[in-house]
């Protein structure tokens, strides 16, 4: 079992049980680094491109900062960072943005052959403030969810089904993934697959003998 930077051991545990079921297709692993800031008061923004390294990254991805509230100076900064194999995400204090990245590459069968039914995302950390996050596939219409301050787990999965291009992940082209808030906020993603059927996830007592067998 690959146990992921920064990941909580329950988090590994629901990892490998998932696994067990389909093998992931890693979407980005960040590995690759790139970093954007926008100190510029609102409206701002900046992008960094990143060829396609071959290294836990489909494509060529492009990561974008649009800052739409605060003033300017470093306490009002905006930023997204990918170092480490962590993309980071913070707003000052009074400010909030919009996180875009953007992959493109050549036709992909994300679904590999009704293996793969939706993307996942690894969080090793509880997000900090309420975020929406949204995908899309080859421009088409976004699917979105709301997540709370503080969640966290495998609620950040998003089943093709969810897509209005649902048929669109046979053949993709290009994905879309956005972070928005109305408030100032900050998350972390250590990966992006396309993986089957969520888990179930497993009672707290049972992740304890799961881990003692483990152990044994």
């Amino acid at each position: 079992m690959t146990i992921h930077k920064g990941l909580s051991l329950s988090t590994c545990f629901l990892a490998a049980f998932w696994a067990a079921g389909a093998n992931a297709l890693f979407i980005d692993t960040f590995d690759t680094d790139a970093s954007v800031l926008v100190l510029a008061a609102s409206p701002a923004s900046d992008s960094a491109a990143t060829p396609d390294s071959g290294a836990g990254m489909i494509g060529d991805r492009t990561l974008t900062v649009n800052k739409i509230v605060g003033g300017g100076g470093g306490a009002n900064g905006a930023y997204a960072d990918v170092i480490g194999g962590i993309l980071a995400m913070a707003n000052g204090p009074v400010t909030n943005s919009i996180i875009t990245v953007d992959w493109v590459f050549s036709g992909t069968d994300l679904t590999e052959a009704g293996t793969k039914n939706g993307f996942f995302l690894g969080l090793p950390n509880p997000i900090d403030n309420d975020l929406t996050i949204s995908l899309s596939i080859n421009g088409g219409t976004a699917t979105s969810k709301l997540f709370l301050d503080g969640s966290s787990g495998a609620d950040f999965f998003f089943p093709f089904i969810d897509f209005a291009n649902a048929g669109d992940a046979a053949s993709a082209t290009s994905i879309r993934l956005q972070f928005t808030s109305s408030n100032a906020w900050d998350a972390q993603v250590d990966f992006i697959e396309t993986v089957g059927p969520p888990p179930e996830v497993a009672e707290p007592a049972s992740l304890a003998l799961f881990g003692i067998s483990i152990a044994g």
